[in-house]
């Protein structure tokens, strides 16, 4: 039994060696690793290519898309490239522990979910990620986020037959992906394991991601879920989560030019019946009170986690 990982990249070339390095660490060699470049700059991809031809490792898969696209297409790629049933996908910025590898030598029915991850902040800081034991697909309704996509060991079967990555999302593909495959899996597994990855975040940095690209993505999140999965009265109640998403990008923005955006998925959610109107009238009211300066920043952002979160 082999496992093939799967990294996306884009001019980090310092970041994919930190991962090889990782890798050669590993107590078992049953793995072979698939990188997708994503039309990176020229001189990146010359030093990419220069670094693993000196290597000359048998593990190691490199592909390059001669157009740029993002992140989704480059995994899409990556299972359609992977030799193994087993498939992990890992970002370059990422931290492994030696057994990684070895801990995931498993049979997967659909997926295999490692809950016990560690988190490491832009200062290096280091705490446990979510210990959540149960009603998993609840807490990823509600834009709640207790694992990220390296937690998750797939079945190749399983995934291609889901649809893989929606290349068309534009942020949230691995929230997406993992409702998907709670509302579709139905052979799963949530293990308590011993932490052998760390994932490393970053604050919100509403120039990366625009409020606008964010509410995109929302909007288009809850759309899907509303035309193809036929959700309970309690599962659709949890939605409204997602619009909380929605404002604290808008908040942390400090532009009210950014208030349109808001707007729109308000109304959006209210259109597919996640807010009751009451509901929908009562947060619309939040933002023209903020708008005109009615409220503080500290009392709009709380006034709408007291109600949406």
């Amino acid at each position: 039994m082999k496992i093939s990982i799967i990294t996306p990249h884009f001019n980090d070339v310092e970041g994919i060696k930190q991962t090889y390095n990782c890798l050669l660490k590993q107590d078992s060699s049953q793995w072979e690793w698939i990188i997708v470049d994503d039309f990176s700059d020229n001189n990146v991809k010359k030093s990419l290519k220069e670094y693993f031809q000196k290597e000359q490792s048998q593990h190691v898969k490199l592909f390059f898309n001669t157009t740029k696209t993002n992140g989704s297409v480059c995994r899409n790629i990556g299972i359609e490239e992977a030799s193994n049933k087993n498939l992990v996908f890992l970002d370059s910025d990422d931290i492994i522990s030696e057994d990684f590898v070895t801990n995931r030598l498993i049979d997967v029915e659909d997926f295999i979910v490692f809950k016990n991850t560690n988190i490491l902040d832009e200062k290096g800081n280091n705490k446990p990620a979510s210990n959540v034991s149960s009603h998993y697909l609840d807490h990823f309704l509600r834009a709640k986020f207790i694992w990220p996509i390296t937690a998750v060991l797939w079945n190749k079967s399983f995934l291609v037959s889901i649809g893989k990555f929606n290349s068309d999302l534009k942020r949230l593909q691995d929230i997406e992906l993992s409702i998907r495959a709670l509302l579709l899996g139905a052979n799963y597994k949530v293990i308590d394991n011993k932490v052998d990855f760390f994932y490393c975040v970053s604050p919100i940095d509403t120039k990366k991601r625009p409020v606008k690209l964010i509410c995109d993505s929302v909007n288009y999140l809850i759309t899907d879920l509303y035309k193809n999965y036929k959700l309970d009265v309690h599962q659709k109640s949890l939605i409204k989560g997602y619009y909380f998403l929605c404002v604290r990008y808008f908040y942390k923005s400090k532009s009210k030019d950014n208030i349109i955006h808001i707007k729109k998925s308000l109304k959006l959610f209210y259109s597919k019946e996640y807010l009751s109107l009451y509901s929908y009238l009562r947060g619309l009211s939040f933002l023209k009170f903020y708008e005109f300066g009615l409220i503080s920043d500290e009392l709009f952002i709380r006034l709408n986690r007291y109600f949406y979160k």
